[in-house]
């Protein structure tokens, strides 16, 4: 039976308070954190409010500077209370939008366990990012299965059907679709999760597509994490980490190119010619 957008909202509401409670119940029964170390740091409402977006250069060394000392005595507790909110904010997308990068980065400055050989990149801290990224987006997919349809057609109707057009030209090739979407910067990381759920993608796609597109980051955001773990409180340069983020958008873009519907392709062709003269105005008058 389809659900109204009233029990929607509803529903979705329930979920995000039984979330709120249970991230609650396990802070409150975790061993307490260094007060010296630990005074300002960020909090899960920090992160809803935006303050973890707002300053992340403060937040991550903040989180950084707590967490590697309570990991010393209560490692289990870090490393799982990490990986629950992460995870956690990846199903509720729109209440911890821009949080994926911030959280990925602090999980590559904490853990280097498991670092291969050659380059010291720590595989532990590659898993925990990975899987929080991708399991946390299920979640969200499974989520907006149940009650997203009528909360993305009343609230986001344009994207939507944007999503819907694109799934359209691939004509029936749903995983190529899902690897598409997934890489390209076309709609909001969480919307894909969530229209993903609503246009009925099999599970198997969304899971596979999603971890196969997310390698690139997470290993930029793991690299930028072991840059911080190495040189400390200096270690957080910003305009590096814009340098790193516009290098990783290019590896998404030639990777997506594959990828493109052979219309959309011909099209952005024959944009760029005319951004360059070469359009057919420009024939007309030679």
């Amino acid at each position: 039976m389809a659900l109204s957008l009233r029990h929607s909202l509803m529903l979705y509401g329930l979920a995000v308070v039984l979330a709120i409670c249970g991230m609650a119940a396990f802070l409150r029964s975790a061993p307490p954190l260094p007060e010296k170390m630990c005074a300002d740091i960020v909090t899960p409402m920090d992160v809803i409010s935006g303050r973890l977006v707002r300053e992340p250069q403060k937040s991550i060394l903040g989180l950084w500077t707590c967490l590697r000392e309570y990991k010393k005595d209560n490692w289990w507790h870090t490393t799982f209370g990490i990986w629950l909110i992460y995870a956690i904010f990846k199903v509720f997308g729109p209440l911890g939008a821009g949080t994926s990068m911030v959280l990925s980065i602090l999980i590559g400055a904490l853990y280097d366990e498991a670092a291969e050989p050659f380059m010291n990149y720590s595989l532990m801290a590659h898993l925990l990012g990975v899987s929080a990224e991708v399991l946390g987006g299920w979640g969200g997919f499974l989520l907006s299965k149940v009650v997203g349809r009528e909360i993305l057609l009343w609230f986001a109707p344009e994207k939507m059907q944007l999503v819907k057009d694109k799934m359209d030209k691939f004509e029936g090739s749903l995983f190529r679709y899902m690897l598409f979407i997934r890489v390209s910067p076309l709609v909001p990381n969480w919307f894909v999760n969530y229209s993903s759920g609503v246009l009925g993608m099999p599970s198997l796609y969304f899971l596979v597509a999603s971890t196969l597109a997310i390698q690139p980051a997470c290993c930029m955001s793991m690299c930028m994490g072991g840059l911080l773990r190495e040189f400390g409180d200096t270690g957080l340069d910003l305009m590096m980490f814009g340098k790193r983020g516009a290098q990783m958008g290019c590896v998404m873009f030639v990777l997506s190119l594959p990828l493109i519907p052979a219309d959309d392709r011909a099209a952005y062709v024959a944009r760029a010619k005319r951004c360059c003269g070469f359009g057919p105005k420009h024939e007309k008058a030679a």
